[in-house]
């Protein structure tokens, strides 16, 4: 596990994020002429998403080069709450100049999440150069889990899909997410986590042995950049 870079609250973490944000656009965009980003759900993000819609990074940005992704979707329709495109879309996509054709929801509108992964995984296949993405987001729970890679699920040992569904028996519900093999070839992976409740997950990831593998975010085997930011709050614990 990396060791995260701790900032003094969550506002000068945002911030690091969106500066991170980009200047991996920069990079990208210097590279390929685009930039395709697999955005994640929860708080952090929807702060960094508000950030990034506003001055002075919506106006360094021509987002009609961007191409907008989900790391992971819960299996419920676009205009639910529980559903990342929503977030997202509430807190990014509806405040910036992004072409329709360059947005890539997962199609939770299909008659199961098996369908709609399958049909994900072929959407990434067909849209991502060499099946890589330039930056994927994610979060850390406090069972260990990131994107919807949860503790105990047949999703940790694919190997071969990009998107594959998943059941989360603790919460009951189906949900759609990337696995490790389009997650650890991306160029950059930027994992975000605050707050309080992220205490005792993170002192332990901080302070477990190399070959210790517990936790799915533990299995992450980055074949390039990755960085961890945290805020002070979820470091506290850190010994």
């Amino acid at each position: 596990m990396i060791t995260p870079n701790i900032f003094d609250n969550s506002s000068s973490l945002h911030i690091a994020a969106a500066d991170y944000f980009l200047k991996v656009y920069n990079s990208s965009i210097t590279q390929q002429d685009a930039f395709h980003v697999a955005l994640s759900g929860g708080t952090t993000p929807k702060h960094l998403f508000q950030l990034l819609a506003k001055p002075p990074y919506i106006d360094k940005i021509d987002w009609s080069k961007v191409s907008i992704y989900f790391g992971d979707e819960r299996f419920v329709a676009h205009s639910h709450d529980d559903s990342n495109f929503k977030m997202a879309s509430q807190a990014l996509l509806n405040h910036v100049n992004l072409p329709k054709d360059n947005i890539h929801p997962v199609a939770t509108n299909m008659e199961n999440a098996t369908v709609a992964a399958d049909n994900y995984n072929q959407l990434l296949a067909e849209n991502l150069p060499s099946s890589r993405f330039d930056l994927i987001l994610l979060g850390l729970g406090p069972d260990g889990h990131t994107a919807s890679l949860f503790p105990g699920t047949g999703i940790l040992t694919e190997t071969k899909k990009l998107c594959d569904a998943v059941y989360v028996e603790k919460f009951d519900s189906w949900r759609t997410s990337i696995t490790f093999p389009v997650i650890n070839q991306a160029k950059h992976i930027l994992l975000l986590s605050e707050g309080k409740g992220k205490i005792d997950i993170i002192q332990e990831l901080v302070n477990a042995k190399p070959d210790e593998v517990k936790y799915p975010i533990q299995m992450i085997q980055a074949e390039n950049e990755m960085r961890w930011y945290i805020d002070k709050a979820a470091a506290s614990g850190i010994r």
